[in-house]
């Protein structure tokens, strides 16, 4: 572990030089080039290489997707595979593996890249429970069928007129209005137990609600926080695209004040370690300090 007070910096911008490094080179960034990238000149070959391969390691627990597309027994050629890492970052295994599934079965196989999965899950072994709520499949087929949903629920029956199944902080939810109430409920539903569905159409059809975001960064984790960020103009396109639209943005001498209103810090603070230098954070203080904290604990874990 780094000695206290000691300058963390390096290392993060090592990895951002990999990054950039890995972009430069799409088509595969040789050893040399990755080694040139890592800089620390003065350090043994095979200590280099070795701090190579824990830069490596760091990207990939960070979310990305760096690997090693050489021939056995040639030297390294890195290739970065393009995908949206948001979601292997800010998910455990668990709730990507629920998350997954559930887009295999509405058609949605695209969404395997970005959760870091190269081959769709395989059916749990009887040995080993799936991850998944075992009610989720008979959920969703009565809320698109629009089946009264029964179930037992905190101890209680329950007959609900389901509306949708969305994903939140506690897994996946379904919003419906239960029988003999005018109150739209959420419930968990791997909490649900003893599940079954009525006849289709003999539900109710609640009138269309907007539909929970999947990006983390919009749940509401954390109170209302405004984010002032100084952003260079040419750089604005990219940081919408991981941040979303500001909510509103001022000209300043050398570039733009762009404001956020950030209601998940943590998720928050990923997205800017992923733009690195494109933006820094102005205000408030609370939130540069929960980064510098977070990166030299990160740092030091290493």
């Amino acid at each position: 572990m780094p000695a206290p007070g000691r300058d963390q910096s390096a290392p993060m911008e090592r990895l951002v030089r990999l990054i950039g490094a890995l972009t430069q080179h799409p088509k595969g960034a040789a050893l040399p080039v990755m080694l040139t990238a890592l800089g620390s000149a003065d350090a043994a070959p095979e200590a280099r290489r070795r701090m190579l391969s824990r830069d490596i390691d760091q990207l990939n627990l960070l979310g990305y997707d760096v690997r090693n597309v050489a021939e056995a027994g040639a030297d390294g050629v890195y290739v970065m595979r393009a995908r949206d890492n948001r979601l292997q970052v800010l998910l455990t295994p668990e709730q990507r593996g629920e998350l997954l599934r559930a887009a295999l079965a509405a058609g949605l196989d695209d969404l395997s890249g970005h959760l870091g999965a190269s081959e769709p899950p395989t059916a749990p072994s009887a040995a080993s429970p799936s991850p998944s709520p075992p009610t989720l499949d008979l959920v969703q087929r009565g809320t698109t069928r629009h089946c009264l949903v029964r179930f037992t629920y905190k101890g209680e029956p329950r007959v609900v007129h389901p509306g949708q199944v969305h994903s939140g902080p506690s897994g996946w939810y379904l919003r419906g209005r239960e029988e003999g109430s005018g109150i739209v409920k959420e419930y968990v539903v791997s909490r649900m137990s003893d599940v079954s569905l009525g006849d289709p159409g003999s539900a109710e059809v609640l009138d269309e609600v907007s539909r929970p975001t999947l990006d983390p960064l919009s749940w509401g984790e954390d109170p209302r926080t405004e984010v002032v960020l100084a952003v260079d103009p040419d750089q604005l396109v990219l940081v919408e695209n991981l941040l979303g639209s500001p909510a509103r943005t001022a000209e300043r001498a050398g570039g733009l004040l762009a404001t956020y209103v950030v209601t998940n810090r943590a998720v928050f603070r990923w997205r800017l370690y992923e733009l690195g230098t494109r933006v820094r954070v102005v205000s408030p203080d609370d939130v540069r300090d929960e980064m510098l904290a977070e990166l030299r604990a990160m740092v030091g874990t290493r």
